[in-house]
């Protein structure tokens, strides 16, 4: 100690600090821990510092830190630090300089805002019991070859569907447990089993759930393109497809787990433990200088190297999910199209079921929008997002991720039970009991394969 108002203890082999390190010190009001394997400060340890104005604890390794670990500091003005973290608890410090920080730096609670907090939960639970119901329902319906088949591909979307329920109320979950001061715990939540199991069940759902809706998509093209042909799924070759889905799935999700040790964690490329490509990872290159005249610790970059956070979550999000995406499009266009030549080219103008074939047009066209849009809506604004921030030409907010796994992700996980059965369940008799043969012949084939 330099004078009775300095405390320079840098550069030594300092790992713990107790209660009573600075018992009488009440005067310090400059203190400096740089480059110390600093683990541990007790809790009280600063309670009679209250003049202390400078801090510097740069090259430290605060594994533990406290909401009350720097309780009793009360007139800080400046702390240099290479740990967002304690520029959080200083949040009214007039100066905090950080030495390096990560694009995943933040001071907020997991979730940002309450908006976010309810619908998690509300969206979470939704798919869950949505789900269920659709499960217990299509245990119950017509056993019919063709209904079998496609109640085998709904059942397993809704599984999937149903995951992602589970992964949201795992999340909402961490949310409240670790509450307003969630980013003092947040890189040992990312690098958790809890985590890596929550972003496992996230991408196995995820993952699954297209495969399945591309392949119920290749059934419904193949049922109206050739009603009577064979070339179609059978029950064999639908649990084959199913079996092969979920292979393809669970090895997808376990990819990163069996790799993590190597690459940086996939399932830690966010705090929501879904690494979204929606960040560029950079390295910085420079030294750390220290200002006189401001008394901290400042960074002076040289170079920055900007590249992709892994090319893992860029090849599945932006690139399996679009051509999927572009597939289930295509194939629905082809649909309407040839129910729709199929339509007029048995139509009797004499009968006057013009504007009745015309009504259902556009009532097929419009249950095939709703299809097409909600998986636009659930896939496209992370691949544009993703392309975007790859490419440099904008810098994504860390909050973004918590947005998209509230409102993006689950999209179809709380739309599928009602598009693919609940919609069904009411449909249905309407649709027995007022079309006539003719109109049957004409439409059942594309208006029930799209709405089942």
């Amino acid at each position: 100690m330099t004078s009775p108002s300095h405390e320079h203890v840098h550069d030594n082999q300092i790992s713990n600090i107790d209660i009573d390190a600075f018992r009488g010190l009440d005067t310090l009001n400059f203190m400096d821990f740089t480059n110390n394997p600093l683990e541990y400060i007790e809790p009280g340890t600063f309670q009679n510092l209250s003049r202390l104005e400078y801090l510097n604890l740069v090259n430290v390794q605060l594994a533990n830190l406290e909401p009350d670990t720097f309780q009793g500091i009360t007139s800080l003005k400046g702390l240099s630090t290479d740990d967002y973290r304690l520029c959080c608890l200083f949040d009214e410090t007039d100066l905090c300089s950080i030495a390096s920080s990560n694009f995943l730096d933040s001071c907020s609670r997991l979730m940002p805002n309450t908006i976010l907090r309810v619908t998690l939960w509300v969206i979470g639970w939704g798919a869950l019991i949505g789900n269920t119901i659709v499960l217990v329902f299509r245990c119950r319906t017509d056993h019919s070859v063709s209904a079998k088949t496609q109640g085998l591909f709904i059942s397993n979307l809704a599984i999937a569907d149903f995951l992602m329920g589970i992964y949201m109320i795992i999340i909402a979950s961490a949310d409240v447990y670790y509450g307003d001061y969630f980013y003092l715990f947040a890189e040992q939540w990312r690098g958790s089993v809890t985590c890596k199991v929550a972003g496992f069940i996230a991408v196995l759902s995820s993952e699954t759930s297209v495969f399945v809706l591309a392949i119920i998509t290749i059934d419904r093209v193949l049922s109206v393109m050739f009603p009577f042909g064979k070339l179609k799924f059978r029950a064999t070759s639908a649990r084959v497809g199913v079996a092969l889905i979920w292979t393809i799935a669970v090895v997808v999700s376990i990819v990163p787990l069996i790799v993590s040790s190597y690459i940086s964690g996939f399932y830690g490329l966010s705090d929501v433990c879904v690494g979204l490509p929606l960040n560029v990872e950079s390295t910085e290159t420079g030294e750390l200088v220290y200002n006189y005249e401001r008394r901290v610790w400042e960074y002076l970059k040289y170079e920055t190297t900007k590249r992709p956070s892994w090319v893992y979550s860029i090849a599945i999000f932006l690139g399996v999910n679009f051509l999927i995406f572009i597939l289930i499009l295509l194939s629905y266009v082809v649909i309407f199209v040839h129910v729709r030549k199929s339509a007029r080219s048995v139509a009797n103008p004499a009968s006057g079921s013009g504007s009745s074939d015309r009504a259902r047009e556009v009532k097929l066209a419009t249950r095939m929008s709703i299809i097409v849009l909600t998986d636009f809506f659930c896939w496209m604004p992370v691949i544009i997002m993703g392309i975007l921030s790859q490419t440099g030409a904008v810098t994504l907010p860390v909050s973004l991720y918590a947005w998209s796994i509230v409102f993006i992700l689950p999209i179809n996980a709380s739309i599928n039970p009602y598009l693919y059965t609940f919609i069904a369940i009411c449909g249905g008799s309407k649709t027995r009991s007022t079309s006539s043969p003719t109109q049957k012949t004409r439409f059942s084939t594309a208006v029930s394969e799209t709405r089942a």
